[in-house]
């Protein structure tokens, strides 16, 4: 991956091109997990998925001739991340899909950023400035008022919302370790190595708890099952790698801001999901928490001495 940034012209066609893809890719994929997830066992379900993907990721690495081979002393940063950014994020966004609309769970699954900061404090050292504790304040405002009308219950609605930031919070752990790591394997095979050694407790949990039922399942479900597999995996990484080639990393986190706002179109034109005014103002409060951590100000230059 190059760390140029490219021409103007490039990177204004890329961004022409690039930036909504990525959010037609990860927007559009909610709603395609709920059709999957209604009729397939999550644990087999994500892990035919996260094989297939995959299996995809590296075969294109190896097509393009790029190196697969990831070093030994990276396996177990890249066990860690595989556990946290696959098997976290997957399972728990796929029981937090199927408990909410998929809408909700879109603009939840977006808090990840927020997570990061808190985490990257933890573990990393990283400051918290009024500008990043402002931030987390208006996200975590944004979840509670998707869960206000539910405190005080435990049913499916505060259950989901509970797996979806947790996984946004797994999702901002794997993200926090990456950070710490200078990797030696090419972001695609990472992408797929990640996928593969991820899905390994999920096909193992899959087989000693749950009745192979896959092949009960509807052509519908199936059909969502492949778009998000080949769109909402495979598609969308090599988009975004790609717009991590060409842009800045704060430009390229940018690029991914209207990802919870397609979710919640999609959810309501693919299920017919309603989109009230609880829904507009979480997705206003988390958007404009996401911004705060990803949109950095400009720093003045030092007058002179």
């Amino acid at each position: 991956m190059s760390d140029q940034a490219a021409p103007p012209t490039a990177q204004g066609l890329s961004r022409f091109l690039l930036f909504p893809a990525i959010t037609i890719c990860w927007g559009s994929n909610w709603p395609a997990i709920k059709l999957s997830v209604l009729e397939m066992p999550i644990w087999q379900y994500r892990a035919v998925t996260a094989i297939a993907a995959g299996l995809m990721l590296l075969g294109i690495a190896l097509a393009s001739r790029r190196p697969i081979r990831v070093p030994r002393r990276q396996w177990g940063a890249l066990l860690a991340i595989s556990i946290t950014n696959v098997t976290g994020w997957l399972i728990l966004a796929a029981y937090g899909v199927k408990l909410l609309k998929s809408g909700q769970a879109a603009l939840l699954g977006y808090t990840a950023p927020l997570w990061v900061v808190i985490l990257a404090r933890i573990f990393l050292g990283e400051a918290l400035t009024l500008r990043k504790l402002g931030a987390i304040a208006i996200g975590l405002s944004g979840i509670l008022v998707l869960l206000w009308p539910s405190l005080g219950k435990f049913g499916d609605q505060p259950l989901g919302i509970i797996c979806i930031t947790g996984a946004a919070m797994s999702f901002g752990a794997g993200t926090v370790i990456t950070k710490r790591v200078k990797w030696a394997v090419p972001p695609m095979s990472f992408a797929g190595w990640h996928l593969l050694i991820g899905s390994i407790p999920i096909v193992i949990i899959a087989a000693t708890t749950e009745p192979f039922t896959l092949h009960q399942a509807s052509a519908t479900a199936w059909w969502a099952a492949i778009y998000t597999t080949v769109i909402g995996l495979v598609l969308a990484y090599l988009v975004w790698f790609r717009t991590v080639a060409l842009f800045p990393a704060g430009i390229a986190s940018i690029s991914t801001l209207a990802v919870p706002a397609f979710g919640l179109l999609s959810g309501a034109a693919v299920l017919g999901e309603t989109i009230g005014w609880r829904e507009m103002t979480a997705l206003i409060l988390v958007l404009s928490a996401v911004v705060l951590v990803v949109v950095e100000p400009k720093r003045k230059p030092e007058a002179a001495t």
